[in-house]
């Protein structure tokens, strides 16, 4: 049983085998074709070409030559010795040498296999091509450009807004007031995101901040009563209520998503809870 699959696997090989193709590296030399006599041998080029036989060749008829899809077939109608042949590829112009010789074919012979010729240009990829086909590079976006993109948005006008590669608008996934001050600053000012942006692993909430006291106050980075890695005010100090210039914008940036960032941390104090705790408690 094993001798008759072993037996089975090479009658197997043996036909595959002929429907081989041998491959020929083409390196500006004449490349020997053997052909045998009644059968045709067909020779791909891998793109459209050209044959240029001579006129000596088409008045003896020795060969039938025809070509389609960058493929050659070639049937000798008799022996001959080495006729040489022309062949030009129609996409790069390159020209390529064949011998051709045909024979008898011998008793009980296989068909002889095709070939496919290439070139050394056929491993290289054209330089517009090879940049066409190389991803355009991103630039890496970083906190400052997210801070610019959405102030671009916000103050500057309509027909100045790009774009960016990298920067993309998302949901805030907060509605109302958030309390983002810690401080004297909790109670003078009410905030509200009005904007987000994710780009480079960041995640950006544009918050309008309005004062509600009738004082000017200062704003400063320490009282943010929420997680951040980088935090801008478009203005440092705001006017009081009613007034021109009583609301700012704070772009506050973060590396988590801003459904988990635009709520107050719990471990700061509220240090005016707590004085009238202690008050309270001495009362």
């Amino acid at each position: 049983m094993r001798k008759y699959i072993l037996k089975s696997l090479i009658i197997c090989f043996m036909a595959g085998s002929v429907t081989a193709t041998e491959i020929i590296h083409y390196q500006n030399l004449p490349v020997t074709i053997e052909l045998h006599k009644g059968q045709e041998r067909s020779i791909q080029f891998g793109s459209h070409v050209q044959v240029g036989v001579t006129k000596g060749q088409q008045m003896k008829q020795l060969f039938r030559v025809q070509s389609a899809q960058g493929a050659v077939h070639f049937k000798p109608y008799e022996e001959f010795d080495k006729q040489r042949v022309q062949v030009r590829r129609m996409a790069d112009g390159q020209v390529i040498l064949l011998d051709l010789i045909s024979t008898e074919a011998p008793e009980n012979a296989e068909e002889l296999e095709e070939i496919r010729i290439v070139l050394e240009t056929d491993n290289e990829v054209p330089e517009a091509e090879a940049v066409a086909a190389m991803p355009e590079p991103v630039e890496r976006v970083t906190p400052i450009d997210l801070t610019r993109h959405a102030a671009q948005r916000l103050y500057g006008p309509t027909r100045l807004h790009r774009d960016r590669a990298g920067i993309s608008e998302i949901t805030l996934g907060v509605k109302g007031a958030v309390r983002i001050f810690k401080g004297d600053a909790r109670y003078a000012t009410v905030s509200k995101p009005v904007l987000g942006y994710s780009g480079g692993g960041y995640y950006l909430a544009a918050m309008y901040v309005r004062n509600i006291s009738d004082r000017a106050i200062g704003l400063d980075y320490l009282d943010l009563n929420l997680p951040f890695s980088h935090a801008t005010f478009q203005h440092h100090s705001l006017e009081p209520n009613g007034t021109p210039g009583d609301s700012t914008i704070l772009y506050l940036i973060s590396e988590r998503p801003l459904k988990e960032t635009l709520y107050p941390w719990t471990h700061y104090q509220d240090l005016r809870q707590e004085t009238q705790s202690i008050i309270n408690a001495k009362n």
